[in-house]
């Protein structure tokens, strides 16, 4: 590289990361993705007294980092093919730094079947918008957003016949690439699966509090924590609008909840303790892992349980497990698990092994379930390119 080439590089990178320090090797790499799925990744650091400088990664791989003439900053780049990854940190003459444990990155590529996309003359349903929610028993205080699909079919068909299908983080359902929307639309048209009627609802935001006037994110209450208090919000502040306005099977066994990561966990627990409401369970890369603060254990000496005894068998995900084993005779549900290899790997445990606990566990218990395993990461797309056949197969009662 010529010196003026290495400038207007040195340039580019400052603007991508602007004040952020680099010298550390706690701030992200820059990926660009090609239209194979795969893609590129660029590493940046700066060491100005380093002789060698390199990026390690798991299973013994290293890029070789080069300095940029006349100025402080290694960068190294490395084209990915598609469902690869890397989980990694950087050496600095033989050391490797401190900061980085979540540094890492892939790329997957799950691409839609015709079930997820639209036809020419099958019936459209309609997504309706039912406004903002605001908590009154539960979560009060808390607003949020929420949808209802209706289908084109629901208007012929036998209110007690109609199923129902609940979405967390519903706006991510109902919208974008592999909309449910669309996919209700094919499947209940070819009649692959009941006239299902579907709520999207978003996790809540708290009441502007504090000098900011921020209005906090509520997800982690409502999702994280493992007791019956979404299931009944569900049950007494949205699910009696829906029962109204558009009647459908009162059945549990006609009933599924679907989410993705803690929205995945949080519909495992909506079933687990409402099984009166939920018996099918969809869950994308859920989260089934230690969510407790590192406070929230028990400590040598200690002689009670913290005040509210914050680390009981309800705290966390990572717990069911253990509950499902112990638990005779098995609850009434049906369970279909998506994760990937290249799940997460922090401080909350690895997901892709706590998705491997909830497998063996249900399997051990005798629980009907699916559990689907992937190269992806920790995002919503293959869960989302199976919808189709998930659904299907949720509904088959042979």
């Amino acid at each position: 590289l010529s010196q003026s080439d290495a400038q207007d590089i040195q340039t580019y990178l400052r603007k991508q990361y602007k004040d952020a320090d680099l010298s550390q090797g706690e701030h992200r790499h820059l990926l660009q993705q090609t239209d194979d799925g795969g893609g590129y990744a660029l590493w940046v650091l700066e060491a100005p007294e380093a002789k060698t400088v390199s990026v390690n990664a798991q299973a013994g791989k290293n890029w070789p980092m080069i300095q940029l003439p006349g100025t402080p900053l290694f960068v190294a780049s490395e084209k990915f093919p598609p469902f690869s990854s890397a989980h990694y940190r950087y050496r600095v003459d033989g050391k490797v730094l401190g900061g980085g444990k979540s540094n890492r990155f892939g790329f997957e590529n799950f691409p839609l079947t015709p079930a997820s996309l639209p036809h020419e003359g099958y019936p459209q349903g309609n997504l309706i918008e039912m406004g903002k929610h605001i908590g009154e028993i539960h979560f009060t205080g808390v607003e949020r957003e929420w949808w209802v699909y209706v289908p084109a079919q629901y208007a012929s068909s036998n209110p007690g016949d109609v199923r129902l299908i609940v979405f967390n983080d519903g706006g991510n359902f109902c919208k974008g690439d592999g909309n449910a929307c669309i996919v209700l639309d094919n499947l209940i048209h070819e009649k692959k699966i009941p006239v299902s009627i579907a709520v999207f609802v978003n996790p809540g935001l708290q009441p502007p509090k504090g000098k900011n006037n921020q209005k906090e994110a509520n997800r982690g209450n409502e999702y994280d924590t493992c007791t019956p208090r979404y299931a009944n919000f569900l049950d007494e502040e949205i699910l009696p609008i829906v029962r109204e306005k558009y009647p459908h099977s009162p059945s549990p066994d006609d009933h599924v909840i679907c989410g993705s990561s803690s929205g995945a966990s949080c519909a495992f627990t909506a079933a687990w303790h409402r099984d009166d409401m939920f018996h099918k369970v969809i869950s994308f890369v859920g989260s089934y892992c230690d969510f407790r603060q590192i406070n929230d254990y028990p400590t040598a000496g200690q002689t009670q349980l913290p005040e509210g005894d914050l680390y009981g068998p309800w705290k966390t995900a990572h717990d069911y497990p253990a509950l499902i084993r112990k638990t005779d005779p098995p609850k009434p549900l049906k369970i279909y698990l998506q994760d990937g290899h290249n799940d997460l790997d922090n401080n909350l445990g690895n997901w892709f092994l706590a998705n491997q606990r909830m497998a063996a566990a249900l399997n051990y218990a005798g629980y009907d379930y699916h559990f689907e395993i992937g190269h992806g990461f920790h995002s919503r797309k293959h869960g989302v390119s199976l919808l189709p056949e998930i659904l299907i197969w949720m509904f088959d009662e042979n």
